[in-house]
């Protein structure tokens, strides 16, 4: 990439207008030893933004080479809750009506039929829905998850969304998901358009990403823990998201947010106070707690009584395809 095409303003996939400068991340704050930084823009009429130059895929792939990360991982340690953290956090649960996607939602919204999770990590949602589902399969990257996914009995097969396995891509599935997965791929729209070719005719696709027009967003800027540059090369809205599916053939049938409690724990306070300071060029263990805990204080405050798209930090829609999409399987 020149450094000309580097001051150029990217076009907005959904616009095509020209985006503005949003946001500068200093560095990885999971790789902090790596000297590069990154430049996020912003398409105010499309309420969407994107890391650009956009990384290549061996890139992104150095992207995910760590010690730990969520997608292999099954324990992390907590830290310990003090008591002004205990209050917040209690006011904060009396104050959450997030719709959580947990296994009752599960049990409600799926079909009882073929369920295919696209980025399904190490597999512990396909795990949980095979009581009530007849077949799961799942696709992810990343050899450790596999792996980890392998030992505990389930179908998970190399791929990403943009680059579906040919066992998957030759059939159908009566639901799709992609939870936390669309802020990570090169190519969103491609993916969302592959993954909507392999619904079954009244299949339903579930989609999470992180709410990007969220107040905890506004109030940390680079430092928020959802942002996570460079593995996030993409940053919706609930409307940005729905021009995704819109441009897929899918029809939105269903918007729910989710995700206040947590930003208040204090995994969530302290993961924001490292990022801070390494993103400053200071190490982890120079991270200020104590102002962190104010700020989930202040961060409360001002959204106790917010709408939705400006309390929680992650929005979830449920999509069908659209009917004049689908394949006419009466004509031969």
């Amino acid at each position: 990439m020149s450094p000309d095409e580097d001051r150029r303003a990217p076009l907005c996939p959904l616009s095509g207008d020209e985006m503005r400068r949003w946001l500068h991340v200093s560095r990885d704050w999971r790789r902090p030893d790596v000297a590069q930084a990154w430049s996020l823009w912003w398409s105010d009429g499309a309420r969407f933004g994107q890391v650009h130059p956009r990384p290549t895929p061996p890139e992104i792939a150095q992207f995910y080479d760590l010690d730990a990360y969520y997608t292999h991982e099954t324990t992390a340690p907590v830290p310990r809750m003090g008591l002004f953290t205990r209050l917040i956090v209690a006011l904060a649960w009396r104050l959450d009506r997030g719709k959580p996607a947990d296994t009752e939602f599960w049990r409600r919204v799926l079909p009882r039929g073929a369920v295919l999770e696209i980025g399904c990590g190490h597999g512990d949602r396909l795990r949980s829905l095979r009581p009530f589902v007849t077949e799961t399969v799942g696709v992810e990257p990343d050899p450790k998850a596999r792996a980890r996914a392998a030992e505990r009995g389930l179908t998970v097969l190399p791929g990403t969304a943009e680059a579906l396995p040919p066992e998957v891509a030759q059939r159908r599935f009566d639901a799709i998901l992609f939870m936390h997965v669309l802020e990570h791929c090169a190519d969103p729209g491609l993916a969302l358009e592959k993954a909507a070719s392999l619904l079954s005719p009244g299949g339903m696709m579930v989609i999470e990403v992180p709410n990007n027009a969220a107040q905890g967003l506004t109030q940390a800027g680079a430092f928020w823990r959802w942002l996570d540059v460079p593995r996030h090369l993409n940053f919706f809205t609930e409307s940005s998201l729905r021009a995704f599916a819109a441009r897929a053939n899918l029809r939105v049938t269903r918007c729910d947010y989710d995700g206040y409690t947590r930003q208040f724990l204090p995994d969530w306070i302290a993961d924001e106070a490292r990022i801070d300071a390494i993103l400053q060029g200071r190490t982890a263990q120079t991270a200020d707690l104590r102002r962190h805990t104010w700020r989930a204080l202040r961060l409360l405050v001002t959204t106790a009584f917010a709408r939705n798209a400006r309390k929680y930090d992650s929005v979830r829609i449920i999509c069908t395809r659209d009917r004049a999409a689908e394949p006419n399987l009466d004509q031969g």
